[in-house]
């Protein structure tokens, strides 16, 4: 996959689990209506300087963005911010295990 391919699904990961469409997002980056529509069908590529404006509106670094671990999805990325500010001996021996329990139970 070349990194315009990984940018453009890793994009609209973004914009179809957020609660904004791609014509809303263009008008609130201040971007032609159509930008992300051309985008989609590979007319349009995305310079870094609107790729780090995307982040920025999501909340999410370019290091996220470009981590094939890290989930665009809203509740998913909560989950990780929320981690990220729990001290790591509480994070192993309370939160993982608690979260693996009910992974089981959603079995």
């Amino acid at each position: 996959m070349t990194s315009e391919n990984f940018i453009r699904i890793r994009l609209f990961e973004l914009i179809d689990n957020s609660n904004i469409s791609a014509t809303k997002l263009s008008e609130e980056l201040h971007l032609n209506k159509g930008y992300f529509a051309d985008v989609r069908r590979e007319k349009q590529s995305v310079p870094y300087d609107i790729l780090s404006q995307v982040c920025t509106y999501y909340g999410i670094t370019l290091s996220d963005f470009f981590d094939r671990d890290y989930s665009l999805k809203d509740t998913h990325r909560e989950v990780n911010l929320l981690c990220q500010r729990i001290p790591e001996d509480q994070l192993k021996n309370v939160i993982i295990p608690i979260l693996k329990r009910f992974a089981e139970t959603e079995k």
